[in-house]
């Protein structure tokens, strides 16, 4: 009986090997030097910035769709930075220069390969630049508007041999003009259709206004409109073009996609980006755009439940828009610094675990010990916004070092 039991056990347990063996390895595995986002999507740009005594990161959660990241294993090969349970970190030294070449596999519970990138780190010496003049411009909705990143970019660029970063725009902290030297053009709600169009007579006011509000693009010549950076530069900036602009736009024309709806919202998102981008370069053709890949928002859906009636959104939903942008927007403007053209990897940065504000709030009407919870998933806290001129600040420092086009 014993033995005909371990004949029968011994019988199953082959069964089951032949019958769920192959299913670890459905997915067949491409070469090691081949890159594929696997059924995790992952997305990585071909290009990383980072500069000596500046943190830069890659969250794993900001790289795959997935409800929960840490169901994978991440490894990163690269010769600089160190691996966490969370993220790949490296803060170059002042002797680091040049390029480095990091690769980022992604594992599933069988440790079976489920996703391969790969990303060049062009690593910026400090002093790049330092002295030198420059200027940038910065566009947005109110990620911008709320004036954090730009301030810390001036903060980064005034560290001893930084460069002279200048920022023009109408606009300042608070909502209000431009009087000090944190200068954007960044306005709360607006997108890249409405940087494009907008033609009302108050422009350069904020808010929607009952569709008085302007673009301050927008300039009205013998009864028809016209984006006009010739003239914007001529008000702002002593008839100069600057030789920086970043475009910081998508967060309020993805908010209300769907997985039916988000790549038509994405082709017309493009229509007005590009007529950004070319009314830049129509003016000045080496001024450098820095377009900046959208932030994830809070893996946390506590900072949605505010968002009510026409807003109403879950974290996953928006999430899952975020990451689709992010591809096409890869897709559309990858492989056009010959253009002038880069792609800022500002969604790297952000720990969505971490870097949104949160409050201390009762876990329920009969429980009143108090939590954490976060209040806002779209806009992060000042360490998030701290990360995104991070961001740009390596992107502006590499642009230096390599010289204008």
């Amino acid at each position: 009986m014993v033995r005909t039991f371990r004949i029968y056990a011994c019988a199953m347990m082959a069964l089951a090997v032949y019958i769920f063996a192959p299913l670890a390895h459905s997915q067949t595995t491409p070469p090691e030097s081949a890159d594929f986002p696997g059924q995790v999507r992952l997305v990585l740009p071909k290009v990383i910035y980072a500069v000596a005594n500046v943190e830069t990161n890659i969250f794993f959660d900001d790289v795959v769709l997935t409800p929960n990241s840490k169901d994978y294993i991440f490894e990163v090969q690269c010769e600089k930075g160190m691996l966490f349970e969370d993220r790949w970190a490296y803060t170059p030294s002042s002797e680091d220069n040049g390029a480095f070449l990091l690769t980022l596999v992604v594992r599933d519970k069988t440790n079976a390969v489920v996703a391969r990138g790969h990303s060049m780190i062009r690593v910026s010496p400090a002093t790049a630049g330092a002295g030198k003049a420059v200027t940038l411009l910065a566009v947005g909705d109110s990620l911008t508007q709320a004036s954090v990143y730009t301030q810390h970019l001036l903060e980064l660029a005034g560290r001893a041999h930084g460069p002279a970063l200048r920022l023009i725009g109408s606009r300042g902290p608070d909502d209000s003009p431009a009087h000090g030297p944190n200068r954007h053009e960044g306005y709360s709600g607006w997108t890249a259709e409405a940087f494009a169009t907008l033609n009302g007579p108050l422009s350069r006011s904020g808010y929607f206004k009952g569709g008085q509000t302007g673009s301050p693009f927008v300039y009205i010549e013998d009864g028809k409109q016209k984006l006009d950076f010739d003239k914007y530069c001529a008000e702002f900036n002593d008839h100069h073009a600057p030789e920086f602009v970043t475009f910081a736009l998508g967060t309020n024309d993805i908010f209300r996609g769907t997985d039916e709806t988000i790549d038509p919202i994405t082709d017309k998102i493009f229509v007005y980006f590009d007529q950004l981008v070319n009314m830049v370069h129509t003016f000045s053709p080496s001024t450098k755009i820095g377009i900046l890949l959208v932030i994830p928002p809070s893996s946390s859906q506590d900072g949605f439940r505010n968002y009510i009636n026409t807003q109403r959104q879950t974290s996953w939903q928006y999430r899952r828009n975020q990451h689709r942008f992010v591809e096409r927007m890869i897709q559309h403007y990858d492989g056009r610094e010959d253009e002038n053209i880069y792609l800022v990897p500002s969604y790297l940065a952000i720990d969505t675990a971490h870097d949104f504000v949160s409050r201390r709030i009762a876990w329920s009407a009969e429980n009143p010990e108090e939590v954490n919870r976060v209040i806002d998933g779209i806009h992060p806290s000042p360490v998030g916004y701290r990360h995104m001129a991070a961001s740009i600040y390596t992107w502006l420092l590499f642009s230096i070092t390599h010289g204008a086009k």
